[in-house]
């Protein structure tokens, strides 16, 4: 478990940040700040989700256990600070 609050934050930085864009890809139609609004929890759900194959139950329980020790609770359950009002365009 990382203990450096500022470690802790750049590693949940760039977790939600690599997972926002996977997500993007991952989601015909959709742009890299679709999923901004979103915690890391949620966005990782949807990825699983979306993403998901035979044996990814046990992947998403060991990535959800693993980012939990790596970044907390608070910050996994966190819902990012919004810069400005974001818009989601449906199709």
């Amino acid at each position: 478990m990382i203990t450096d609050e500022a470690v802790k934050q750049a590693v949940y930085q760039h977790i939600l940040k690599t997972s926002q864009k996977r997500l993007a890809q991952a989601t015909p139609g959709s742009s890299h700040g679709t999923f901004a609004h979103l915690s890391l929890a949620a966005v990782l759900n949807l990825l699983f989700l979306l993403r998901g194959d035979w044996g990814s139950i046990g992947d998403y329980v060991t990535t959800q256990k693993a980012i939990q020790a790596l970044v907390g609770d608070e910050l996994l359950m966190a819902k990012p600070p919004q810069s400005a009002p974001s818009v989601v365009s449906v199709h």
